[in-house]
């Protein structure tokens, strides 16, 4: 009785510690995600899934004088039924030698969805660094 006590509270403490959170949403709505957070959809009979990797913000801080205005770039991870696309990325405030906009197109399953990254808040403060979330939505 004892050890079943303490696997259950092993596999209590492992699920705890685990960062990825999903939400479920719907195509055309905004919705806002942290990093390792997920969100998911259904689309004619297609599970969409989201992962945001990675948000690198390089935006002059509100307060400061910058040479640049620098831009947010978010990587995404995408499943649309068993179809991966990894390193998607969309960006804010990118100049054109970047190469990356603020809509990114992925072709799976006879269909184009566009996922756009609407914004990355909070928006950069001087001796601040707080956790951020990016504003999307995938049509």
């Amino acid at each position: 009785m004892k050890g079943l006590i303490i696997s259950s509270l092993a596999l209590f403490a492992m699920a705890a510690c685990t960062t990825d959170e999903v939400t479920i949403a719907k195509l055309g709505d905004n919705f806002d995600l942290k990093v390792n957070q997920s969100v998911s959809f259904t689309d004619n009979n297609n599970t969409i899934d989201t992962k945001l990797i990675t948000i690198a913000d390089s935006r002059c801080p509100q307060g400061v004088q910058c040479v640049r205005a620098g831009e947010a770039i978010v990587t995404l991870n995408v499943q649309i039924g068993q179809e991966k696309f990894e390193g998607v990325k969309v960006c804010i405030q990118c100049e054109k030698s970047i190469g990356i906009t603020e809509t990114a197109e992925i072709k799976a399953k006879n269909r184009t969805y566009k996922i756009n990254l609407k914004a990355v808040n909070p928006y950069p403060k001087a001796g601040s660094t707080p956790e951020q979330t990016a504003t999307l939505v995938i049509n």
